[in-house]
């Protein structure tokens, strides 16, 4: 299919041939690597009679990755859906009124697709303005005005949850605004977008240089984005175009600190992970390690695996973005990113992630890493549970080092029942503890542990606890808690997992603590 036409018609993000592209601008071999890559997945998913790209994640079509203007919502002014599209063309707007379809943020409308298809038609306009022509472009601009309008009525009330520390939708929010700002003239939201770009970066600069959605596999993969199109989209002169720079820099620098090129995995702890081991599971950041090194050079899994054939679909747009995010990587950050440690190296990490700029709430990350064992915990003191992708102590290993590309990361962690947890990771050893046993979810620690090798249980061996894994010895010490018998079968983000459970007494007295000293054995 021809972008142009396309376009025309459905608005498409990534519904272009190679060579159309090609034609307006040059990629790097890796860039044009993963846009290629993009559209081989991409084009046989397009319904030509109905001009949207098949995806059956939230309907069978979807809006997101069409980019389509005519599913916009915008007949109900007042609602808080407003301005955002819809998740799939067949759905009905939300019903208020009646059971049909009642309002459910993420569930029955996406705020943030307001910000994830705005930013997307933010860059066909600036990359592709003689292709989709005036006409288009002046709706484009209608459609970010009437999105601008319900993307400032978020402020993290009436079960809204779009707060500073909310990094990605606010990265993304300060350029749809303000760009659209620009384009209208209009002072509102000008004003609007830079006061929120301050508030993000004086935030950042608080932690010292840590978003509060820290070290965040999926989700640093969209700040990215948002950093990158700020820099080569946003207005010259607006906040988040002129701290874009310095953000993505510091970020990418991190995140290498972070990186263990020889496990192809990043230490933990994740405040949002969907993939624990990316070897295995795609997420989106290693979208960029790809446009950069090369697919060879970048910690994903097979091109087949479904993850990645989600995450993918905006392998076209990021590609377009490569050359501005290589341009804020220094040489050192970039090194690192590539090099393994060696044998002997050992890195520790330790960062404070700052929640708001209004209070003194903080979480600490603590990190350790060798070149084959790898461990990552966090101290929280909350009151709300978070969700089942925060991991807050997770270990990883090498547990079969033979295994290529990559070899075979063996891992567990920690599920997030309590919210005040006191993770800490040091050399060879994790300690994990529930300070406040009046909050609910301290009545167990449950582990999962996945990614145990095929050749290890076809030998005949059984996973019974901590009690012998493939190249780990894990001394477990847990005084007053009970072992309860090892299960296999549940998932988590796809990953099947034996469950390990450590049961709190009724009658417990203290704070419960478990204490794990790690050997790399192999």
């Amino acid at each position: 299919m021809r972008l142009q036409l396309f376009l025309q018609a459905s608005m498409a993000f990534f519904a272009t041939s190679a060579s159309a592209l090609v034609e307006k601008r040059s990629l790097s071999t890796s860039a044009q690597s993963l846009f290629d890559y993009a559209m081989s997945i991409n084009d046989p998913r397009f319904d030509e009679s109905y001009k949207f790209v098949i995806y059956p994640d939230t309907g069978p079509w979807s809006v997101r990755f069409t980019a389509c203007l005519a599913c916009q919502q915008t007949d109900s002014y007042n609602s808080v859906w407003y301005g955002t599209w819809k998740l799939s063309p067949d759905e009905p707007t939300p019903t208020p009124d009646s059971p049909l379809y009642p309002p459910s943020i993420y569930n029955t409308y996406d705020p943030n697709w307001r910000e994830f298809i705005g930013t997307q038609l933010v860059q066909i306009v600036e990359e592709f303005p003689d292709l989709i022509g005036e006409d288009l472009i002046a709706k484009i601009i209608t459609a970010m005005e009437i999105q601008a309008v319900g993307a400032m009525r978020r402020n993290g009330t009436n079960g809204d949850n779009l707060v500073t520390a909310y990094t990605n939708p606010g990265l993304m929010r300060a350029l749809t605004v303000g760009w659209t700002g620009a384009r209208t003239n209009n002072q509102t939201l000008i004003d609007y977008a830079n006061t929120k770009a301050a508030e993000i970066t004086q935030l950042f600069k608080d932690g010292p240089n840590a978003f509060s959605e820290y070290n965040a596999l999926t989700y640093y993969g969209m700040d990215i984005w948002a950093l990158g199109a700020n820099i080569k989209y946003g207005p010259k002169n607006a906040t988040m175009t002129l701290d874009s720079p310095f953000l993505l820099t510091e970020m990418w620098a991190d995140i290498a600190e972070h990186y263990n090129a020889y496990l192809g995995n990043f230490v933990g702890p994740y405040d949002r992970a969907n993939s624990r081991d990316l070897t295995q599971h795609s997420a989106a950041l290693p979208l960029w390690f790809w446009g950069m090194f090369g697919y060879e050079n970048a910690p994903e899994p097979n091109k087949l695996e479904l993850d990645l054939l989600y995450d993918a679909t905006q392998g076209s747009a990021l590609a377009l973005l490569v050359s501005t995010i290589e341009e804020h990587i220094n040489a050192t950050t970039k090194a690192k990113l590539q090099t393994p440690p060696t044998a002997t190296e050992e890195r520790f990490l330790n960062k404070t992630i700052r929640e708001s700029l209004y209070n003194d709430t903080i979480r600490t990350a603590t990190s350790w890493m060798s070149q084959k064992l790898m461990i990552g915990g966090e101290e929280l003191a909350e009151e709300v549970a978070r969700s089942g992708q925060f991991v807050p102590a997770i270990v990883h290993w090498a547990a079969d080092a033979s295994h290529l590309p990559f070899p075979y990361n063996g891992f567990f962690s920690l599920y997030p029942s309590a919210t005040t947890i006191t993770a800490v990771a040091t050399k060879n050893k994790l300690e994990i503890s529930y300070p406040n046993i009046t909050q609910a979810g301290t009545s167990s620690f449950q582990f999962m542990l996945s990614n145990i090798p095929p050749t290890w249980n076809l030998a005949g061996n059984v996973v019974d606890g901590f009690s012998t894994l493939p190249c780990l010895n894990a001394s477990v010490l847990a005084p007053g808690l009970e072992l309860q018998p090892t299960t296999y079968g549940d998932t988590i983000y796809d990953h099947i997992y034996y469950n390990i459970t450590y049961a709190v007494p009724a009658n417990f007295t203290g704070i419960p603590k478990i204490t794990f000293d790690l050997e790399y054995t192999c």
